[in-house]
């Protein structure tokens, strides 16, 4: 027996069940590309310094090209084969996932290779130090003195220039070793006896420098017994052997260390370092302009993509199972395309976890403000995924006959085939007598067909108001879905990879749960017309319901609480006590003193110096704090809020409004179907697609964006000064104003299915109507 003959004795081939799982792994892989733009989102602002309002429009760029093909291609391709119009499109995807990541290649943000003469000649005393006539006020302004030495002691040296007796014991007492290089004379006893004192209290001390030591002895002893001249004298001396010496290799790698390190302490000459980097960043030219426009063209791109999926594979569908089946395929359909979202969080979480260079810089981790999670990793991974299914749909056969899906006996009845074949041209389109697709030919003929099917769809008052309900729904939950992690960061300070985890699970899962009871509350029931109209009403109505209050769960986090901080000070957190430090350059890094009070970084806490307790871990200790309320350390782990409790309540909340919400999904999805004549599915899925995305999910993420900036405080700068970023935003102002406005849209969305309630009374959505169009010849074997 040969191949051809084995082939033939094969078990049939069920194509409608190889298209179903095909079309199913497709959704989940679309939906895991559209929810992941959501986790990514937050990374790209902080990467190229966007504003929300421009992520806003960003991301609406989908739309720009799904708005003007939608409609052209759900007419065009019903009338071919659409599996094939679903490859293309699903490659159309693929493309577009890797365009949306080559910004992170195309604009590099390579680290500056700092100078090392740069490096030395900040750290070189300035030359005017060296005259003989230098002043108390130049020699203090020196910045290793500045920085260290307290406002009280500068003070006292400066109204305290008498001399006094035994010179050489003080001067050993207070200086210690830096007065061993500077006259060769040995360190007294109470010398030894005060460094060991302060290396007990202090562990960090081992690793100071003369200067340092230099600042503890003058805290020391300074106001108990000190001579404002023999200080300066040392001063002086310090400085001439600094310009002999020059700075060594270890200072400088270390100074440069400090200036790339992602948080900024109380070192004038470090930030300046800093603020040179900046400058040399700025220098590049790399602006914020050609990383939005390829995203821009990727999302267009995408657009036209994800016209094809929903617009012809449902359809699809529905021409090759049974009406009393098709809750049950929905359902199934909904459940995977619910888990590709869900998979998206998990993938956002795993790549939040990374930085976006895959080496993150020493101090710092997913939980701070400014981390920057790999983002572009996941877009190259669902971009390598689609492309293997997307080549297979190119394999489904293509024919036009009605011939080609079933054999017919010697009077013409339709008899079953031995292999169950899939109808992949629409069955309810016009058919000449050999069962041939009539398509009209000319441009005139095509543009006259499609504008009365549309005609006819628009005449629907059913169809029409589930349109206008679904457009306001869209435009809330679009918006408000995409600015969703950003809002969960900065509000519960719960970190990018978190929020992730917490969206797949708890509200992706809850909205999953709530499609499959709805499909089986309909099937159970037999909702039909006005019941099943009257079912989807309330499922919204409690879903508004819960949804309303989640406006009152509120608190403030860490960043949250420094901004309310900043108040006072109409936001400059530069103040007396760190006017030193050279703060402008240092982003923010939160930390809080041993009694919780946030701090905008260490640097704005006064903080000369820190001590790494854990580098695994990044455990640090920013130490020697001029600016705490108590004491003088400062730590990130010391950092509480209020938002543990509140953020259990939201995501509870949260949850159970999207299991009621969801529940009325499936029938609101059948009624819009059935409103329409079957000819006409395609089109008016494709026409509801056209102006849902006019009308809703093209503006929605840009009005959602400039309400969400509306409640910013502290904004980051791009190079040419204009607002990058935004750091820090009001809590009350940005809860009341996301959730009212979502509330408000959700509310007139409730008339619309009022409206669908009154004109529903005899539409069939599970029992089987016979068509006028369908003679009984040309009826064909289903699932």
């Amino acid at each position: 027996m040969n191949v051809q003959e084995l082939w033939k004795k094969r078990p049939p081939i069920d194509r409608m069940f190889c298209f179903f799982v095909l079309y199913c792994f497709i959704t989940f892989l679309e939906a895991i590309g559209h929810t992941y733009m959501t986790s990514a989102l937050q990374s790209i602002e902080r990467q190229f310094q966007i504003p929300s309002k421009m992520s806003g429009l960003m991301i609406s760029a989908s739309d720009f090209g799904y708005i003007p093909t939608v409609a052209i291609i759900s007419y065009m391709g019903s009338k071919g084969n659409r599996a094939r119009w679903l490859g293309g499109g699903c490659l159309l995807i693929a493309l577009s996932n890797f365009l949306i990541a080559m910004p992170n290649f195309v604009f590099v943000n390579d680290v500056p290779q700092l100078n090392t003469s740069i490096v030395r000649e900040k750290l070189a005393p300035p030359a005017y130090l060296l005259r003989p006539n230098v002043t108390e006020e130049e020699l203090l302004s020196y910045p290793p003195f500045k920085e260290r030495v307290l406002d009280f002691a500068r003070n006292y040296l400066k109204t305290n220039t008498h001399g006094i007796p035994d010179e050489i014991n003080l001067l050993n007492t207070i200086f210690g070793d830096v007065l061993q290089e500077m006259n060769g004379a040995a360190a007294t006893n109470l010398a030894r006896f005060k460094r060991s004192e302060i290396e007990q209290k202090n562990e960090s001390d081992a690793n100071k420098g003369d200067v340092e030591h230099l600042a503890d002895m003058i805290r020391q002893d300074l106001i108990e017994e000190a001579n404002g001249t023999l200080f300066f004298n040392a001063l002086k001396a310090y400085v001439r052997r600094r310009v002999s010496e020059d700075s060594s290799s270890e200072e400088v790698k270390n100074a440069k260390d400090a200036a790339f390190s992602p948080f900024g302490y109380c070192d004038a000459i470090v930030n300046e370092l800093r603020q040179i980097i900046d400058n040399m960043k700025c220098e590049r030219d790399h602006t914020n302009t050609g990383s939005f426009i390829i995203i821009f063209f990727a999302l267009f791109i995408l657009g036209i993509g994800r016209t094809m999926p929903w617009s012809l594979g449902v359809p699809l569908i529905d021409d090759n199972v049974k009406r009393k089946n098709m809750p049950v395929y929905f359902a199934g359909m909904f459940f995977i395309k619910i888990l590709g979202p869900a998979a998206g969080f998990s993938i956002g979480s795993l790549c939040n976890r990374l930085y976006y260079t895959l080496k993150a810089p020493e101090g710092l981790s997913p939980r701070d403000p400014s981390w920057i999670g790999a983002w572009w990793l996941g877009f190259l991974i669902i971009a390598a995924a689609l492309v293997g299914p997307a080549l297979v749909m190119f394999f489904f056969p293509h024919s036009n006959k009605l011939g080609s899906d079933e054999s017919k006996d010697d009077s013409g009845e339709a008899t079953k085939k031995s292999k169950r074949n899939l109808k992949l041209v629409d069955r309810h389109i016009s058919k000449s007598e050999n069962g041939v697709a009539v398509v009209p030919l000319g441009v005139k003929e095509k543009i006259a067909d499609f504008k009365t099917s549309v005609v006819e769809i628009l005449k629907s008052p059913i169809y029409s108001g589930s349109l206008v309900g679904r457009a306001l729904d869209v435009f809330a939950f679009k918006g408000f879905m995409v600015f969703m992690p950003k809002y969960l960061e900065n509000h519960f300070g719960i970190p990018q990879y978190k929020v992730q985890i917490y969206l797949g699970s708890v509200g992706v899962g809850s909205f999953a749960v709530g499609m499959l009871a709805g499909s089986f509350v309909m099937r159970k029931f037999k909702l039909e017309g006005r019941k099943a109209a009257l079912y989807v009403a309330i499922c919204s109505m409690l879903a508004v319901f819960l949804s309303c209050g989640k406006i009152f769960l509120g608190c403030h986090s860490v960043v949250n609480s420094v901004g309310l901080k900043g108040q006072a000070t109409n936001y400059n957190y530069n103040t007396e006590c760190n006017a030193d430090c050279s703060c402008d350059s240092v982003s923010l890094f939160p930390v809080c003193d041993i009694a919780g009070n946030p701090y905008f970084s260490p640097c704005h806490a006064g903080c000369r110096n820190f001590n790494v307790t854990d580098l695994k871990q990044r455990v640090m200790h920013f130490t020697d704090c001029k600016c705490t309320e108590e004491g003088t350390v400062v730590n990130r782990d010391w950092c509480k809020d209020d938002c543990d409790s509140m953020a259990v309540a939201y995501f509870a909340l949260a949850a159970i409004a999207k299991i009621v919400g969801g529940m009325g999904v499936i029938p609101g999805v059948l009624i819009m179907l059935r409103s329409v004549a079957p000819k006409h599915r395609s089109i008016s899925l494709g026409l509801s697609g056209f102006l849902v995305s006019l009308f809703a999910t093209l503006p929605s993420p840009l009005v959602w964006g400039l309400l969400i900036d509306g409640a910013c405080l502290v904004w980051d700068k791009t190079c040419s000064g204009a607002q990058g970023a935004c750091s820090i935003y009001e809590p009350n102002t940005l809860r009341i104003s996301m959730h009212v406005f979502y509330a408000i849209l959700r509310c007139i969305a409730l008339l619309s299915d009022l409206w669908v309630l009154y004109f529903a009374k005899d539409l069939k959505l599970i029992s089987k109507e016979e068509s006028q169009e369908t003679n009984s010849k040309e009826k064909v074997e289903m699932k």
